[in-house]
């Protein structure tokens, strides 16, 4: 084992744990022999029991009591070096590592085919939720059309806080990361990286296009403000960041992260807390929703134990490639002209007449057609929230209407533009 931190601990615990069910029900027999951490003394654990533990990462690709290699140390490097010495020694593999796997899976999943040896990595999403298994293997009768979901339960937290309580994010992230659902440093979370490398998976699963992590439009939440939660209510819909990825017609792909304003009808309106669901949509089975806990150690754990043991059982399974895929082909990317939905515009003003007859100007000049207006009485006037409802309009179209807004002189905050979806 590669890393000995919170998902580490949960793993060890559980096949110390599962050990005698599983060599009874199942016929697999497993030992962790070795732990491997930068800095190890500091992970040292006496419950660990008979293990060897080494601060020399690379030496899990060539010790002789070593048969399956898994890492959970995260990050590129020295994760890539690890598993490339891994597979040249026909070891297997289980991996968690969502940036690594969208940086360079292909890559890693060609060496493993090459070298006789398997790679687990359905913990890299959704922790828990066997989401990777079934868009690899239970939707290959199925044309999939689209992937959709909520697959960073740091956001959804808090963002479902923020809609309870009406409290502003700022203290909502703060209340993350002291009950560990937010890191110290929470970027790649609420700026969309995180749900982006899974998306990359998800995609590339899905739909066998070399997806780019740098193709995926990607928005954060921290611009969110109490008064959105309020004027969502009004609107019989709720804040959530979505990841999604659909084919056109033309096989080209649209991608994002971002928050969207969805329907109370929604399944995924209902996802709360730090779980994670993810709905696919298939041309002949229409939708299907997967929905668990999609962090966390113990259910992250579950998911890298399932992965063992198939290994175990079934070896290195050259006809089931660990991407879906033996070879992808190239990426097809949509345009922002593209990505069409009813759009959700707040703004935050210096009051002063005229303001939504500029607004409205603009708007008209774009071809963009008007909802509806909400202004929720609010006594700061000098800093006054309303929210303008479109008709659906491009991306693209939108774009170029808000840069144009942006420049009037009676803003306080920045436009912020949300998609509506059903």
């Amino acid at each position: 084992m590669a890393g000995f931190g919170t998902v580490g601990q949960a793993l060890l615990r559980l096949v110390q744990h599962e050990r005698e069910r599983l060599a009874r029900d199942l016929g697999v027999e497993l030992a962790v022999s070795v732990i491997a951490n930068r800095d190890v003394d500091r992970k040292r654990a006496a419950w660990a029991g008979d293990v060897r533990w080494t601060s020399d990462v690379e030496s899990l690709a060539t010790a002789p009591d070593v048969d399956l290699v898994v890492e959970l140390m995260g990050g590129l490097e020295p994760a890539n070096t690890l598993l490339r010495a891994a597979f040249a020694n026909r070891r297997g593999v289980v991996t968690a590592n969502k940036m690594l796997l969208a940086s360079h899976g292909g890559a890693l999943a060609a060496l493993a085919a090459a070298n006789g040896a398997p790679l687990g990595l359905e913990a890299a999403v959704a922790g828990g939720i066997p989401i990777l298994r079934a868009v690899r293997e239970s939707f290959a009768g199925d044309t999939l059309t689209a992937l959709s979901g909520i697959l960073n339960g740091t956001c959804n937290f808090i963002l479902t806080e923020m809609e309870k309580t009406g409290r502003a994010y700022a203290d909502v992230l703060l209340e993350a990361q002291r009950l560990g659902y937010a890191e110290a440093d929470p970027t790649s979370d609420v700026e969309g990286a995180d749900a982006g490398y899974k998306l990359v998976l998800l995609s590339r699963m899905a739909f066998g296009q070399e997806v780019p992590f740098d193709a995926i439009f990607r928005d954060g939440i921290a611009r969110l403000l109490p008064y959105d939660f309020v004027y969502a209510q009004k609107l019989d819909r709720s804040l959530r960041q979505l990841a999604s990825c659909r084919r056109l017609d033309s096989g080209k792909l649209l991608l994002s992260v971002r928050t969207h304003l969805v329907s109370k009808g929604s399944i995924l309106s209902r996802v709360e807390g730090p779980f994670n669901a993810v709905q696919v949509t298939g041309r002949a089975g229409g939708d299907f929703v997967f929905y668990g806990r999609g962090a966390g150690g113990d259910p992250t754990a579950t998911a890298v134990l399932a992965d063992i043991v198939e290994i175990a059982r079934s070896g290195a399974r050259p006809n089931v490639p660990p991407l879906g895929f033996s070879t992808f082909q190239p990426f097809q990317g949509a345009d922002p002209e593209d990505f069409v939905a009813p759009f959700y515009l707040r703004f935050v003003v210096k009051d002063r007449p005229g303001i939504i007859a500029d607004l409205s100007r603009i708007l008209a000049n774009h071809a963009i057609n008007i909802d509806a207006v909400f202004q929720a009485p609010y006594p700061e006037k000098d800093a006054l929230p309303f929210v303008i409802t479109l008709e659906p309009v491009s991306q693209a179209e939108l774009s170029q209407a808000l840069a144009e807004i942006a420049r009037l002189d009676f803003h306080t905050e920045p436009p912020l533009a949300l998609p509506m979806t059903p």
